[in-house]
């Protein structure tokens, strides 16, 4: 990825070489001049100046931009006036993937899984958004079946991925993680578990009036009891 940063200067007229404006960008961060004209004056490679011949146009150019490249620069003009200078803050966004929830899905077997990824922060629509089951890519899988995927565009800029899974197995449970180009991955743990085992582990209330119905009998045996032992 390259980022940009433009400065203009207003003169417009052809000038001799040597009244020409000398342009240079300086971060401000450490007071670094990166480019001063056409030459770079930093040892980073991914730092250029882009100015096409004849035109008022001064362009510092980033690659590969990272967080750390973000704050303020400042172009500056040097004329036979004086300096002129422009600040400019370059905000460095980090696009991430969403899954709702709290980190955990639990659906029964032979249902239907649904996920949901949004993607955020993105200046433009990621190249791709691939969806793995632990470490295998799902999107295109044609041995498991029943897999689909959607893309559509939310508001603003966010991107949003549809999974669903149809007839789920408990083969099928897993971390599940929503990838995209230049995106910061999320995962969420699915959980497959089947009916039956689901009710076998549901806590049953209690009928006491059942109990007490059964320990009746053996109160009334006890009773009898103690009044045969008192007579003898």
């Amino acid at each position: 990825m390259v980022g940009g940063i433009f400065c203009y200067h207003k003169t417009s007229r052809v000038m001799p070489n040597c009244l020409l404006p000398q342009v240079s960008w300086v971060r401000r961060r450490d007071w670094h001049i990166l480019t001063s004209g056409t030459l770079t004056y930093t040892r980073e490679e991914r730092y250029g100046v882009h100015h096409p011949e004849g035109s008022n146009e001064w362009t510092l150019a980033i690659k590969y931009v990272e967080l750390q490249d973000a704050g303020m620069y400042e172009c500056q003009i040097v004329t036979g006036g004086g300096v002129v200078s422009h600040l400019v803050n370059l905000v460095v966004l980090v696009p991430r993937a969403v899954i709702p929830g709290d980190g955990e899905h639990h659906v029964e077997s032979g249902s239907t899984l649904s996920l949901t990824c949004f993607i955020e922060q993105s200046a433009a629509e990621p190249q791709y958004i691939f969806w793995y089951q632990n470490s295998r890519m799902i999107n295109y899988d044609r041995e498991r079946g029943g897999i689909k995927v959607q893309i559509e565009t939310g508001e603003g800029s966010r991107v949003i991925s549809h999974l669903t899974i149809v007839g789920v197995e408990p083969s099928d449970s897993g971390n599940y993680t929503c990838a995209a180009a230049n995106t910061k991955p999320a995962s969420i743990v699915v959980y497959v578990t089947e009916a039956n085992k689901i009710a076998a582990i549901q806590p049953r209330a209690v009928d006491h009036s059942a109990a007490l119905r059964a320990a009746a009998p053996l109160v009334l045996a006890l009773a009898t009891l103690s009044i045969f032992l008192l007579r003898h």
